[in-house]
């Protein structure tokens, strides 16, 4: 815990200075004590909770390739001596026997085709539809928050984290999602390039502040929506 004088420390969590009597120590589960302010405390307890930490820090698994905290991967050495970082899931399917190449083989076309079928960007499996959520590690059908949280950090979080988040006051801006940006252009989600520019050339006049219908607030709203319908992610 950094200490900032006698009366006031340094949240583990934000790092935010606060008074001493307003911070709670939280274990977790390597036996390691945290200090955190009231913003912080509800988000170590969840972590601590769900077996993770603070920092979250995560790490991709070698199998499946998708990503897990770093507590939750564990190596796993092949009979030809190479060390995979592996999900519980890979983990308990790595090869132990003279099959073993030929599972370790089968296993990495899979892993290429997730990660062909994940390269349209939100962390969206093209056969299911669904997305993986960055904080709870859990896939959903809703399309994710793109947050940046106060320690600069970018997670794609669902609904329920995001929430969670906003209200322990780690998130510092969240993009505007797809689907909202289409609401606000007009377009349909299968919209071309040419007609969300069109679409958005005409919603920018009708939103700009010189314009009786229009206001600051709206036409960064139409800008916002257009600029997010020309990220890859």
């Amino acid at each position: 815990m950094a200490v900032v004088d006698d009366r006031h420390a340094g949240c583990d969590g934000c790092s935010r200075s606060v008074p001493l009597e307003e911070l709670t120590a939280v274990t977790m589960p390597n036996g390691e004590e945290v200090a955190c302010c009231p913003r912080c405390e509800p988000h170590a307890r969840e972590a601590a909770r769900k077996c993770s930490s603070l920092d979250q820090r995560r790490g991709t698994c070698d199998g499946c390739t998708g990503t897990y905290l770093e507590a939750e991967l564990e190596d796993v050495i092949l009979r030809d001596g190479t060390v995979l970082a592996c999900c519980p899931s890979c983990a308990a399917e790595a090869p132990n026997d003279e099959a073993g190449a030929k599972t370790a083989e089968s296993t990495a076309d899979s892993s290429e085709r997730v990660a062909a079928e994940s390269e349209s960007g939100d962390d969206e499996t093209a056969s299911t539809g669904q997305r993986l959520c960055t904080q709870c590690n859990e896939w959903v059908t809703a399309e994710l928050f793109h947050a940046t949280t106060i320690d600069d950090r970018t997670e794609r979080l669902c609904p329920n984290c995001k929430e969670i988040a906003e209200e322990n006051g780690i998130i510092r801006d969240v993009k505007i999602r797809k689907t909202k940006a289409r609401e606000v252009l007009g377009v349909e989600d299968d919209a071309t390039d040419a007609e969300i520019r069109t679409a958005y050339h005409r919603q920018v006049k009708r939103a700009h502040p010189d314009q009786q219908s229009g206001s600051k607030s709206a036409f960064q709203l139409v800008t916002n929506a257009y600029d997010r319908l020309q990220e890859d992610g």
